[in-house]
């Protein structure tokens, strides 16, 4: 493949009801099918902080409406969607005292759910404008593009009203045939070829503060909270994108390198050239995501030790005690007894 999607990762939680949406209209084979065209583990559906490439995000949807040749699916998929589905990050942006700040909280926090692409507020010709940015790809982005408008304008409404409008929106592909049903559904004028996907604001709607008859939150989130949220904060690059999609895979009970370097949209080789300038291998950065996966499996299931092997990728239960002894300096078995003691009982 010519291009490389593999550093730019977004949480499945991105895709919203896409897989409900997508089985209602045509049926779980088709649903089921569409996610295996994508190399995506349909466990994707129950493991929604599990990050992903946003390039096979984008193939969900374009095949989705493919099938269903619906062009407003995208924003169906958005309808269903509110900014609270995002996580913590955008609660905690939710919860900021006015507009302006809610939307400042989330530029900065937003990297809890996004690797490679931004979240940007930037003024523009006397007015903001609040956007996000991906990556061009040779793919087709349109489906995936609309559907982040709704919760976009879900969390601004939240300050300025259900009824609120922007004087237009901007989408970062160009105007096709059918883009005046988006349009028509949308009732706000369209702007196209922009650098991302987002919505103008007057500079007095970033003051309006949060109305009282809100509900307030659950709970306050604050930024520590969201930080501690970023599953992958520790690990340097390429490492950490390669990583999520290796645990990505693991879903499934994959393992194998010419799986991650399609899923990524490399060649293999092109995946150990890039891994090797940073001073990893494939089996390095492999072994620490099984490992972590190891250790959470056996603590927190009670899947047998054979079963764990398997959904790690290994053959047989002799070469996942083999590696974990390695690892940790005792058996699968005996780490369980040692993590289940308690001196109380």
């Amino acid at each position: 493949m010519a291009y490389s999607r593999s550093f730019t990762l977004v949480r499945a939680r991105g895709f919203g009801a896409l897989p409900d949406l997508l089985e209602q209209r045509a049926g779980e084979r088709a649903m089921l099918g569409v996610f295996e065209s994508e190399g995506l583990p349909i466990a994707l559906r129950d493991q929604l902080d599990t990050p992903m490439p946003i390039g096979a995000m984008m193939g969900l949807f374009a095949r989705s409406a493919g099938l269903l040749g619906q062009r407003t699916f995208g924003l169906d998929v958005g309808a269903h969607m509110s900014h609270d589905g995002y996580g913590l990050w955008a609660q905690y942006s939710s919860q900021a005292a006015t507009l302006g700040r809610a939307l400042q909280r989330s530029v900065i926090s937003s990297s809890a759910h996004l690797s490679g692409c931004r979240l940007e507020l930037v003024p523009e010709a006397g007015r903001y404008v609040w956007r996000f940015v991906t990556p061009r790809f040779p793919l087709r982005m349109i489906e995936h593009s609309d559907h982040v408008l709704p919760p976009m304008l879900n969390l601004v409404r939240v300050y300025l009203g259900e009824t609120w409008r922007p004087e237009w929106v901007e989408v970062n592909y160009a105007r096709d045939p059918d883009a005046g049903k988006v349009e028509r559904r949308l009732q706000i004028p369209m702007r196209f070829e922009g650098p991302g996907v987002g919505f103008v604001l007057r500079p007095e709607d970033l003051t309006r503060r949060r109305p009282v008859h809100v509900p307030p939150p659950r709970r306050a989130i604050t930024l520590r909270d969201v930080e501690a949220d970023v599953t992958l904060r520790n690990a340097p690059e390429p490492a950490r994108a390669l990583s999520a999609v290796i645990a990505l895979r693991l879903l499934d009970g994959a393992s194998d390198i010419e799986g991650a370097a399609h899923l990524v949209g490399i060649s293999v080789q092109s995946l150990q050239r890039r891994l090797r300038q940073h001073g990893y291998t494939y089996r390095e950065v492999l072994d620490l995501v099984r490992r972590d996966r190891a250790v959470g499996l056996l603590t927190e299931t009670q899947l047998s030790v054979l079963e764990i092997a398997l959904a790690l990728g290994y053959e047989d239960h002799g070469n996942f005690t083999r590696a974990f002894t390695r690892w940790l300096g005792c058996t699968p078995s005996a780490f369980r007894r040692m993590r289940c003691f308690d001196p109380l009982i």
